[in-house]
């Protein structure tokens, strides 16, 4: 029974560890099971006033990463003797733009490790100059120094997306420790930093998912995710399968309670049932991407700012207009 837990987060307690994998380990379709969903599913509707929201990425690259994460369409393994293509300057910033006008609030710039952080830099200061004050931009980058950490901030960055991935250090290319420093360095350049759980996949433990549900209350995360590991052709990973829509929807409502996001509660990729299940946030897409084979994801995978709308107003969260 989990009506403790529920009770205690309803007082504003804080759920340990212990409370998280009790949650987790509920049957998808118990009685349980729906009390939690709608737990979280009540919480946010709360927390964020009925409110949905839209965020945009814009993949910068296509070319073999060193981190060569066993997850990813862009993994030196998988592109090999791939011929890199990066997108020009000018078509990112009119993009942007094009997401900012179709009512994204948060626009992310994501690369691979390959990228030069220098030339990141102009594309950042390209972008700031043609988004509204009110957008906030979000960089998606490998791992970096506190020193560079500023510079994005002064380049107009407000936040970073960077996270412990599950299986970091196994399934990736990038230490944990390596990790932590960079969403150390974002904390101490006073960036807002974006988390996630993830990639899930079916041989994630209870105790695995509970832990990075927990690691981001000590920085200044007011986003949280959750985002299930897609299976891509080609990928060492893609014969371990996929987890399914009702088993991360009991992970999206886990970790909204794990965390009681102030400002969003996302979930990747744009999914019905997490939305009500703690979600109120999603992502259209366009440029590269890591779950997709498709050089321009918006013709594969990815949504658009009105496909992701549209799933939003499905699900009754109303959009700031």
């Amino acid at each position: 029974m989990i009506g403790p837990i529920l009770q205690r987060f309803a007082r504003g307690e804080n759920l340990t560890r212990e409370d998280l994998c009790a949650l987790l380990r509920v049957p998808v379709g118990s009685r349980d099971y729906y009390r939690l969903l709608s737990e979280a599913n009540a919480y946010s509707r709360r927390a964020f006033d009925g409110k949905g929201l839209l965020f945009g990425q814009i993949g910068l690259d296509i070319q073999p990463c060193r981190i060569n994460c066993k997850f990813c369409s862009l993994a030196a393994d998988v592109l090999k003797d791939c011929v890199p293509v990066v997108r020009d300057l000018h078509s990112t910033a009119q993009l942007a733009r094009e997401l900012a006008e179709s009512g994204a609030q948060d626009v992310f710039l994501m690369t691979t490790a390959e990228f030069s952080q220098e030339r990141f830099l102009e594309y950042g200061r390209a972008v700031r100059s043609v988004l509204p004050d009110g957008v906030r931009l979000v960089a998606n980058v490998g791992d970096f120094s506190e020193a560079y950490a500023r510079r994005l901030r002064e380049t107009g960055f407000t936040g970073i997306y960077h996270i412990c991935r599950l299986g970091e250090g196994v399934d990736t290319g990038a230490a944990v420790e390596t990790r932590l420093r960079t969403m150390d360095a974002v904390k101490a350049a006073g960036l807002e930093l974006y988390y996630c759980v993830e990639p899930i996949g079916p041989e994630h433990t209870n105790e695995q998912l509970a832990e990075e549900m927990l690691r981001p209350r000590q920085y200044p995360v007011g986003v949280m995710a959750v985002m299930k590991r897609t299976a891509v052709p080609g990928t060492a990973l893609a014969k371990r399968g996929e987890i399914s829509a009702a088993r991360l929807a009991q992970i999206c409502a886990a970790a909204t309670l794990a965390m009681r996001p102030k400002r969003a509660m996302c979930v990747h990729e744009p999914d019905e049932l997490c939305l009500m299940a703690g979600a109120n946030q999603l992502y259209a897409e366009c440029g590269a991407n890591p779950r997709d084979t498709e050089a321009e994801t918006s013709k594969g995978r990815g949504f658009s700012a009105a496909e992701a709308q549209a799933i939003l107003r499905k699900t009754e969260w109303e959009l700031t207009e």
